[in-house]
């Protein structure tokens, strides 16, 4: 009897530990996210203005359009980087380095066979689109240079597919401070080259080569520092290769990637029916107003997506009464925060607003309202995600995804004709309250009590 409380003592240390360990992690990738992120925002503030006067209204506008196309990434991978989170995180609390390997390997060769498949599809309709009348091109510059810019985005898009896969591993092993630190190296290193093609009078093409050309930089060298040094041991190699792991890392990234497409259309289409509702005149004030509150969550999202991993690792080692104290502090957190610092927007908002842009986009009491209440629900909504995806309990929410993206649109052109541009707002938080924290909530907390629970009563 002794030994056995003995043993449950050092095992209840042995838990502290690494649930101190977690949240060490987890701080240090949320704090170096931040100021990653702080970082491209700046890098993004010198450019605009220095490649918008150098290319002029048209090639700066398909210059925009295909600066987009890099972060689309996520979505042709079909999921496979996320449940790769899942499956390495899990091999990581199990200590089990041959699932790692083949999970990675795994995944790697069908990202490459995904990526050469569509570039495969793209030099086969590529020369059959008419891109000058995809872009609405009319000046005779731009429209030379469009081909070629198309051609290298593109290319561009498929090597850096692959690429990606190291920092979904350091994110696994809750070590997304790495990656953060070699994505500033390639984000200083692309603002270097552009400003260069731009002195040296470069063409369109050229620039989009030296400037997204060159973030590919800070994936190499995440790649090399990952596979050279830090974990040399999950290089992807062929003979790891496993059909069952790969189709059970499709099988649950397909449930991921549902889930983000509905996201998208729960959160990028509210623009999409200010437009068509109140005109383009009402765009201005929604959408500065929209981007203001987006960064409270902004902030949150850097911390609160490396808990996900920690809550798989956690997961693998029975670790629960952590999880669901950790949930609990995330929740708490995201809560006040967004609270506060979204109720401090509605009071300085008019003021800002008027001076970011003009004082006919002053948002109205109405709208700053909606949105401290949708922004509140969705960060809270943003632990629930991770928890969600962190114990793989993603068979409900990929159902309800798809009905609460349809719902908020429907809700959304309902209220808005009834009560106005802040109807729009509202909309997507009704939807976030009745769905996201409503049904996926309520699903995943009372499973993760009944755990708690089981692991009490197994010690006790």
């Amino acid at each position: 009897m002794q030994l056995f409380k003995k043993l449950f003592q050092n095992s209840n240390n042995i838990s502290v530990d690494r649930g101190r360990m977690r949240i060490r992690r987890a701080g240090l990738t949320g704090i170096t996210t931040l100021v990653v992120k702080g970082i491209s925002t700046i890098a993004g503030l010198i450019t605009i203005p220095l490649t918008a006067k150098y290319l002029g209204t048209e090639r700066f506008g398909i210059w925009l359009i295909l600066s987009t196309l890099l972060t689309w990434i996520s979505f042709v991978d079909l999921g496979l980087v996320n449940s790769l989170t899942n499956a390495l995180a899990t091999c990581d609390g199990r200590e089990d380095k041959q699932m790692a390997q083949e999970a990675v390997s795994s995944a790697f060769y069908v990202m490459l066979l995904i990526s050469l498949v569509l570039l495969l599809l793209f030099l086969i309709i590529y020369p059959l689109i008419p891109w000058n009348r995809v872009f609405n091109i009319s000046s005779l510059v731009a429209s030379q240079e469009l081909k070629t810019s198309v051609f290298v985005c593109f290319i561009l898009f498929f090597i850096r597919l692959p690429l990606s896969i190291s920092g979904r591993i350091y994110g696994a092993y809750q070590e997304g401070y790495f990656h953060q630190i070699w994505s500033v190296i390639g984000s200083l290193s692309s603002i270097i080259s552009l400003m260069f093609a731009i002195h040296t009078q470069a063409n369109l093409p050229f620039l989009i080569m030296a400037c997204f050309g060159s973030l590919l930089i800070g994936d190499v060298f995440s790649a090399i520092h990952l596979f050279g040094f830090r974990r040399q041991w999950l290089k992807p190699e062929y003979k790891y290769f496993n059909w069952l792991q790969c189709k059970s890392l499709l099988k649950t990234g397909f449930q991921f990637w549902t889930t983000q497409i509905s996201a998208i259309l729960i959160f990028e289409t509210d623009l999409i029916i200010v437009t068509q509702l109140f005109g383009a005149k009402a765009v201005a004030s929604y959408g500065i107003t929209l981007r203001l509150f987006s960064l409270v969550v902004y902030v949150l999202s850097s911390f609160t997506i490396s808990l996900w991993p920690a809550y798989t690792e956690a997961l693998a080692r029975g670790d629960h009464t952590w999880i669901n104290h950790t949930f609990k502090m995330s929740v708490f957190i995201s809560f006040t925060w967004s609270f506060l610092i979204g109720t401090l927007l509605v009071i300085f908002s008019p003021q800002l607003v008027e001076l970011l842009v003009s004082k006919e986009a002053i948002p109205n009491l109405g709208l700053l309202c909606a949105m401290l209440f949708t922004t509140v629900l969705n960060s809270v909504s943003q632990c629930v995600a991770m928890l969600v995806n962190g114990l793989g309990e993603l068979k409900l929410q990929t159902i309800v995804a798809p009905i609460s993206a349809i719902s908020n649109i429907v809700l959304s052109l309902l209220l808005g004709n009834l009560i106005g541009v802040s109807g729009v707002a509202l909309s997507t938080g009704i939807c976030i309250l009745l769905f996201s924290l409503g049904a996926v909530g309520t699903d995943i907390i009372t499973k993760l009590k009944l755990r708690v629970k089981m692991e009490i009563n197994e010690y006790s």
